[in-house]
C-alpha cells in the first residue's frame, strides 16, 4: 500500500519532536519506545484529523514491521474505536489478524471493508489491499485456486503502481500458496530474512524433502523475538518437521506448542491445532492439517484408516469396534465434506491435481476398509495410480501415493480375491521405500537418516503385516506367507557366495499370494531339519514385532505358526532400535561392561540386566507361547538391529523364565535359504582328527596403545595329539594364509585378541604375531583365505561375532568373511571374552564336537561352564559365544552311527534321536 498523504510539521515543534524520536526509536528496533512516541505524536495531531489519522495508520504499520502484531492490534482498536470508518486502520487490523492467525472474523471485517469503500471513492492502491487480504483469507479457508486468482490480479496492480515493496510482500503471499498445493515455481529469494520468507521457505522444503534445511530456515525466527501470536505458527512447523524426522524433540515441544496456542487470539482453536501433532490426540496426523484443505481431508482420511483397522485399539486406547465405526465415519464425512469443497481441478496434470488425486484416493481406501466394498477400492486404486503417474508431484506426496497404493490393491485383494493383487501392492510399496530412501538421504544426521528409514514400512515389512491381518482374521494357513515374506527380507547377497560350483544360487521364493507354493517352498527349506530342532524367525516393522516358528511334524510335514506382537504404531521399529543400542553400548569394551554387570546398591538389577529387559519387553518374549515340549535346538534367523541381540540372555517363552541359552542349542543363520547349502558344504568338511586340527595362538598380541601395559599371555589351549600349532612368534598372518592354502584342516581355531571397527567393519582385525600393525589380519584380508576345506572356525578372539549392517539387511564382519572364504560355521564372540572363560569354552567346544553336533557341542561347553564356574558371576560372561551357520557333525563317523542308533531307537519305542 502506498503511504498517506504528506504534512508540514513545523520545525522544533513537540509534534516534530515526537515524530523524529518515534523515527529514531523504529531505526534501532525498539519497539516500547516507537509505540510510545508514535502514540504521542496522534494526540499531538489530534487537532488535524487528516494528520492524526495518516500518523496512526504509520504507528500500526511501524508496529507492523517490528513484527509486534499483537501490539499492532491493540493499537487498531484503540484508534479505531474513535474513527470507526478510517478504511486504511480496517484494512491493516484484517491484515493483522490475519498474520496472528486468526481467521475467525475475516470474512466479516472484509465485507464490512467493502460496505465502507462502496460509499466513497476508494484509491487503487487500497483496492488492491483489499483484493490481496481477500486471496489470502481464501487460502486460509483452503481454497487455493480462489487465492491464486485475486494475488496474481493484485499483484500486477502493485506493480503498475511501482510499489515493489507491496509486490514483494504479495510474492511471498503466491509462493506461500504455491508451496502449500506444491507449486513453487521458483524458490524465495534467499536475501530476505523476514520471519515470513522464512516460514513460506521454509515450506517449500518440506514439500520437497528437505526437513532438516527447513527447520534451518525457521531457527532465526524461533530465536528472536517473534510476537507470540506467530510464535505458535512458527512452532507448528518446527514440531511437524520433527514429526517427519520422527525425532523425540517433538515431544519436547508440545507443551510449548500448546502455551503458544493459549497466548494467541484464538486459543480454543489452535489447542485442536496443536492437537493435530499430539500423538495422544484424537486429531494426531503427521501430515498435519497446517495447509489447505487437501491437507485437512487427507488427515481425517489418515485418521478414519486408523479407526477402520480392525481388531486393534488406537492411540486412545480404544478397542470397541462400533465406538472406532462411528469415529471412522465421521472422519470420513468431514474428509468427503473438504474435498468437495475444493472441487476437483480442471487441469489434467500438475502438483495440485496429483494431491486432489491422492486425497480422494485416500478417502475411497478409508471408506473400502469401513464398508468392505469391493467398489470402492477400485476407484481408490484408480485415483491413486492417477497421482502417481504425475511426475512433477512433490516427493513427499509420491511416496504418500505409492504407499496408499499398495494398500489399495492389497485392500481390493481381500475384498475379491484378486490373483495379482498383493504382486501389484508389493510393487508400489517397494517404489515407495526406494522413494524413502532417496528422502532420507536428502538429510545430513545419520540418526534422522536411520529414524526416518526405521519409522517408515518397507514392502517385506507391509507383505509381513498383510498376512498378520489375514492371521487375525483366522486364516491360519497365512503364516506360511509370513514366514516367505521375513525371509525375502533377510540379506541374500551372501547366498550366491556358498556353493560357487552350483551358480547360479538365488532363492526361489513362491510368488506372492501363492500359499501353496509358500507350503512347498518351507517343506523344502525345512528338509533334513533335525526332528528337534526349530527355526524361530523374527522381524520388527514399525508397527510391531513378528516371531514365526517352523519345525518338522511327522516323516514330511511342517509345522508353522506365527505370532504378532503390536507395539506403538510407527514407532516400534525405532523404539526398538534405540534399545538394543543401550545394550550394545554396555559391551563396547571389556571395562564397561564389567562394570555394567555390578548391581549398583539398593538396585535389584544390573544395568546391563535393566537395558537387556527393556528389549525383551519390546520383543514381546513374554507373550509368546511355550514352545513344544520335543525342542531341544533352536535356530534363530534375525535380520537388521535383531540380529545384534544376545538370544542366550533372552528367556524362554512360556511363564518358566529359563534363559534360552540354557535350556536349547542355539545357532544363528542370516537367512534360511542359506541352511541347506551350509549343510552340503559341510559334507565335505568332516573330521575332528588331530592332523585336521590347525591352532592359532599368538602370545600377546593386543593392539598397541600409547602408555598401555603388555598384556598378559592368552590362557594355554588344551593340548590334542597331531594338531598343528602356530604360537608366538610363528602366528603370523602369512603362516595363517600359507598353513590354509593347503586346505587340509578340518577344524581351525584362532585364539587371540580381536577389534572391532563400527565405522568399517570389513577393516576389524585380528591381533596375530608379531606384535602392532604388521600382525593385524583385517576380516577384508581374512575373507581372501582358503577355508574350503574348513567345516567349523572358532575364532576366540574377542568382538569376533560383531558386525556391521551394510544395505538394508547384509552385514559384514569377521563371520561373514569366513562363510565367503569357505566356512561351514563359525563359533565367535559377540563381545570381549575373558580369557580364561574363552579356554575352558573352546576346549570342551572341541572335546564335544566328536560325540556332539555343533550346536548342541557348543551348547554343552556353555552349561559346563555355567556350572563349574558359576561363582564367575553373570552369564554374559559366557553367554557371548554364538555358532553361525551349520549345526551338523564335524565327526565324519558319529552323524550315521547316530541316525542308525535314533532309528533302532525309535523303532523299539525309544525317545526320538
Amino acid at each position: 500500500m502506498t503511504g498517506p498523504a504528506e504534512f508540514t510539521v513545523d520545525a522544533g515543534s513537540p509534534l516534530a519532536v515526537a515524530l523524529a524520536a518515534a523515527w529514531e526509536a523504529f531505526e534501532r528496533e525498539d519497539v516500547r519506545a516507537t509505540d510510545r512516541s508514535y502514540r504521542q505524536s496522534v494526540r499531538l495531531a489530534s487537532g488535524n484529523a487528516a494528520l492524526a489519522a495518516a500518523l496512526a495508520v504509520e504507528h500500526v504499520s511501524r508496529l507492523r514491521a517490528l513484527d509486534d502484531s499483537t501490539t499492532a492490534l491493540a493499537r487498531c482498536e484503540e484508534y479505531l474505536s474513535s474513527e470507526g470508518e478510517n478504511l486504511q486502520l480496517r484494512l491493516l487490523r484484517a491484515e493483522t489478524r490475519l498474520a496472528m492467525g486468526d481467521n475467525s472474523r475475516i470474512d466479516a471485517e472484509l465485507d464490512e471493508i467493502g460496505r465502507i469503500a462502496a460509499g466513497r471513492h476508494m484509491r487503487r492502491e487500497d483496492e488492491a489491499h483489499l483484493d490481496r487480504l481477500r486471496g489470502i483469507a481464501a487460502a486460509r479457508r483452503g481454497d487455493t485456486g480462489r487465492a491464486l486468482r485475486h494475488l496474481r490480479e493484485v499483484r500486477v496492480v502493485f506493480a503498475e503502481l511501482g510499489d515493489e515493496a507491496a509486490a514483494s510482500k504479495v510474492d511471498l503471499d503466491i509462493r506461500a500458496v504455491e508451496g502449500r498445493r506444491g507449486d513453487a515455481s521458483e524458490p524465495v529469494r534467499g536475501d530476505d530474512d523476514s520471519p515470513q520468507a522464512s516460514m513460506v521457505r521454509a515450506e517449500e522444503l518440506r514439500m520437497d524433502g528437505w526437513y532438516e534445511k527447513a527447520l534451518a530456515e525457521l531457527a532465526p525466527a524461533l530465536a528472536g523475538k517473534l510476537d507470540p501470536a506467530i510464535r505458535f505458527q512458527f512452532l507448528f512447523a518446527k514440531i511437524r518437521l520433527l514429526r517427519l524426522l520422527h525425532s523425540t524433540e517433538a515431544d519436547e515441544l508440545l507443551p510449548e506448542l500448546y502455551a503458544a496456542a493459549e497466548q494467541s487470539p484464538q486459543p480454543e482453536e489452535n489447542r485442536l491445532v496443536a492437537g493435530r501433532l499430539d500423538p495422544s490426540a484424537d486429531s494426531f496426523s503427521v501430515v498435519g492439517m497446517g495447509g489447505h484443505l487437501l491437507q485437512a481431508a487427507r488427515a481425517y482420511a489418515e485418521a478414519a484408516m486408523r479407526l477402520a483397522e480392525p481388531g486393534r485399539p488406537d492411540e486412545l486406547g480404544r478397542s470397541d469396534e462400533a465406538e472406532r465405526r462411528v469415529l471412522a465415519k465421521q472422519r470420513v464425512d468431514e474428509a468427503e465434506r473438504l474435498l468437495l469443497a475444493e472441487q476437483a481441478p480442471p487441469e489434467a496434470t500438475g502438483r495440485h491435481v496429483a494431491e486432489w488425486h491422492l486425497a480422494a484416493g485416500e478417502i475411497a481406501l478409508a471408506i473400502a476398509k469401513l464398508e468392505h466394498d469391493p467398489a470402492t477400492a477400485e476407484q481408490a486404486v484408480r485415483h491413486l495410480q492417477e497421482s502417481t503417474a504425475i511426475e512433477d508431484s512433490p516427493v513427499v506426496n509420491r511416496i504418500a501415493a505409492l504407499r496408499r497404493l499398495g494398500d489399495a490393491h492389497d485392500q481390493l485383494r481381500e475384498l475379491s480375491g484378486s490373483a495379482d493383487g498383493l504382486a501389484k501392492a508389493a510393487e508400489a510399496w517397494a517404489e515407495a521405500h526406494r522413494l524413502e530412501e532417496h528422502l532420507a538421504s536428502r538429510q545430513d544426521d545419520d540418526e534422522n537418516r536411520i529414524r526416518m528409514l526405521l519409522a517408515n514400512p518397507t514392502e517385506f515389512d507391509k507383505r509381513i503385516e498383510a498376512a498378520a491381518r489375514e492371521i487375525e482374521r483366522g486364516d491360519q494357513h497365512a503364516a506360511v506367507a509370513a514366514v516367505v515374506a521375513m525371509e525375502a527380507a533377510r540379506g541374500s547377497a551372501i547366498l550366491p557366495r556358498i556353493l560357487s560350483d552350483e551358480q547360479p544360487l538365488v532363492r526361489d521364493l513362491p510368488g506372492l499370494g501363492d500359499l501353496a507354493g509358500a507350503r512347498r517352498w518351507i517343506r523344502q527349506a525345512a528338509r533334513g531339519l533335525p526332528r528337534k530342532q526349530l527355526i524361530w524367525m523374527l522381524h520388527a516393522t514399525p508397527d510391531g514385532v513378528h516371531h514365526a516358528f517352523v519345525w518338522r511334524r511327522g516323516p514330511f510335514g511342517v509345522h508353522v505358526r506365527h505370532a504378532s506382537v503390536r507395539g506403538a504404531p510407527g514407532s516400534t521399529k525405532i523404539d526398538l532400535a534405540e534399545a538394543i543400542a543401550e545394550l550394545k553400548d554396555c559391551w563396547h569394551n571389556g571395562d564397561r561392561l564389567e562394570g555394567r554387570l555390578r548391581k549398583p546398591r539398593n538396585s535389584a538389577a544390573c544395568h546391563f540386566d535393566q537395558k537387556l529387559h527393556a528389549v525383551v519387553r519390546r520383543l514381546g518374549i513374554g507373550r509368546l507361547w511355550k514352545l513344544p515340549g520335543h525342542i531341544e535346538r533352536i535356530a534363530v534367523v534375525a535380520g537388521g538391529d535383531l540380529a545384534e541381540i544376545p538370544f542366550a540372555l533372552l528367556p524362554c517363552p512360556g511363564p518358566s523364565g529359563e534363559l534360552l541359552g540354557g535350556k536349547y542349542a542355539l545357532s544363528d543363520l542370516p537367512c534360511l535359504s542359506i541352511r541347506r547349502p551350509l549343510r552340503r558344504r559341510a559334507r565335505g568338511q568332516r573330521g575332528t582328527s588331530g592332523r585336521q586340527m590347525l591352532l592359532v595362538q599368538p602370545a600377546a598380541a593386543a593392539p598397541e596403545a600409547p602408555g598401555a601395559a603388555d598384556e598378559e599371555a592368552l590362557e594355554a589351549a588344551t593340548e590334542v595329539t597331531g594338531r598343528k600349532v602356530l604360537s608366538r612368534a610363528a602366528a603370523t598372518p602369512a603362516a595363517l594364509r600359507e598353513e590354509l592354502a593347503s586346505g587340509q584342516f578340518r577344524l581351525v581355531r584362532v585364539d587371540g585378541h580381536g577389534e572391532f571397527q563400527p565405522a568399517s567393519a570389513p577393516e576389524s582385525i585380528l591381533c596375530l604375531a608379531p606384535k602392532g600393525k604388521s600382525g593385524h589380519l583385517s576380516a577384508r584380508e581374512f575373507r581372501e583365505m582358503n577355508l574350503r576345506g574348513t567345516g567349523t572356525l572358532m575364532l576366540g578372539a574377542c568382538e569376533s561375532g560383531m558386525a556391521e549392517r551394510i544395505g538394508r539387511d547384509e552385514r559384514t564382519g569377521f563371520v561373514r568373511a569366513a562363510f565367503l572364504a569357505g566356512a561351514s560355521s563359525v563359533v565367535a564372540a559377540r563381545w570381549d571374552a575373558l580369557d580364561v572363560v574363552a579356554a575352558r569354552v573352546l576346549d570342551d567346544f572341541e572335546k564335544n564336537l566328536r560325540r556332539h553336533p555343533r550346536d548342541v557341542a557348543l551348547f554343552r561347553a556353555l552349561r559346563e561352564e555355567h556350572q563349574k564356574h558359576h561363582a564367575d558371576g553373570h552369564p554374559a560372561r559366557w553367554a557371548l559365544w554364538t555358532l553361525y551357520g551349520d549345526v551338523g557333525h564335524q565327526n565324519i563317523w558319529y552323524e550315521p552311527l547316530s541316525r542308525w542308533w535314533g532309528a533302532v531307537r525309535r523303532r523299539f519305542g525309544g525317545r526320538d534321536a
